[in-house]
């Protein structure tokens, strides 16, 4: 692993065309080390769309990155099961050289890293002891983080297509998935935006409850009934979440009990809400991959625009409507397809989003899209021998 690497400072001029100019200034070092440790008064982290905090104080004094390494090791074969499951059931959807028209884009799978899933049970873990009535968790359980941890696993199923007729045939699948028990449902949350027109839906209710009736049809009497939670963002975010027990008797005993979450959402979406993340992070003052040096260069560039600027002083209300309208924007475009081949696949800008001169342009994210790329790149030469 690289234990320093130099950046040249992004000394950012804006030119006509939004985009970023960078001048050679004197090299900065970063290095993977953390120095600064205290409690930050406003730091909260997303877990799954809702906010918690996350204690700093709490996360230095728990040193269960053992404990978070092993459930990472261990969720991999309940990983694998989940990719293999939506690969093949969804097979002739996925677009390909010979079926080109597919509606889906991609499947996506991944296991949190040790450092992820460590935040997360931090959180819980202050949760637990802060909350009006504290609750038992241990952070060096591997038990007590799958219970708690309920995305250590994750899907994500990119649409191409999400016209009624095509996402109608996807949740059908899914549904026959749950009906046979290859899929166990335990949570359906639809996220849409506030201001979105009807017809810019993902899914029917139609479709959404033959999805929940069949979720439903393998649960026990004992068992609460899933319904459908209907998660109004402000944000803009629209997608459907489906959280699924990825328990398994074939498995070893430490390999039972994992959770998992698949995310369906249209590309254009996924786009935008890759580099829309870093920003949430950014704004609330949180760490991007753990606190990992390389993103440190766009963490120091989007601060020095959004924090205590007095040029903006609505800038927090008008970047949240930038990131709102950003994202209808984005799910009206036209569906990605092999005809398209004149399609603009840039990010909405400040001004198409009429909200030119309420912020800075260097905050437009394509240009933050594009620092967010090249600390990819850092991050994955930095990270290819761990």
């Amino acid at each position: 692993m690289l234990n320093n690497i130099s950046f040249i400072t992004f000394k950012n001029k804006i030119n006509k065309n939004n985009k970023v100019q960078y001048k050679n200034s004197r090299p900065i070092y970063f290095t993977p080390k953390r120095n600064n440790l205290a409690p930050l008064s406003q730091d909260t982290i997303s877990f799954t769309g809702n906010h918690g905090k996350l204690n700093h104080s709490l996360f230095e004094a728990f040193d269960n990155i053992g404990a978070c390494t092993q459930v990472r090791d261990d969720s991999k074969p309940a990983m694998t099961d989940l990719k293999n499951t939506l690969e093949t059931a969804l097979n002739c959807f996925i677009a390909t050289k010979s079926n080109p028209y597919g509606p889906i884009d991609s499947i996506h799978t991944r296991v949190k890293t040790p450092d992820s899933i460590k935040e997360k049970t931090i959180d819980k873990l202050n949760a637990a002891i802060t909350s009006a009535e504290p609750w038992a968790f241990n952070p060096n359980s591997i038990e007590d983080i799958k219970n708690v941890v309920g995305d250590v696993i994750g899907a994500r199923i990119i649409l191409r297509k999400s016209d009624a007729k095509q996402t109608s045939q996807i949740i059908k699948v899914l549904a026959d998935l749950a009906k046979q028990g290859k899929l166990k449902i335990t949570k359906i949350e639809n996220f849409i935006p506030k201001d979105m027109q009807g017809d810019l839906r993902y899914f029917t209710d139609s479709d959404l409850n033959e999805l929940k009736n069949s979720a439903n049809a393998n649960r026990s009497k004992n068992q609460s009934p899933i319904e459908i939670k209907n998660n109004t963002k402000s944000t803009g975010y629209m997608a459907l979440h489906i959280d699924v027990d990825l328990s398994n008797p074939d498995y070893k005993v430490r390999n039972n009990g994992y959770k998992g979450e698949i995310q369906i959402v249209g590309y254009d979406v996924a786009k935008l809400k890759d580099v829309e993340d870093f920003c949430y992070k950014m704004k609330s003052d949180k760490d991007i991959k753990s606190g990992h040096f390389a993103y440190k260069p766009l963490s120091d560039y989007f601060k020095s625009l959004y924090q205590d600027n007095e040029d903006y002083p609505d800038l927090e209300k008008d970047y949240e409507s930038y990131t709102a309208r950003a994202y209808l924007l984005q799910r009206a475009k036209e569906p990605l397809n092999p005809d398209n081949k004149k399609r603009k696949n840039t990010l909405p800008t400040i001004e198409e989003c009429g909200l030119e001169g309420k912020i800075p342009k260097g905050l437009d994210f394509n240009i933050l899209n594009s620092i967010r790329l090249y600390c990819d790149k850092i991050y994955e030469i930095a990270t290819s021998n761990t």
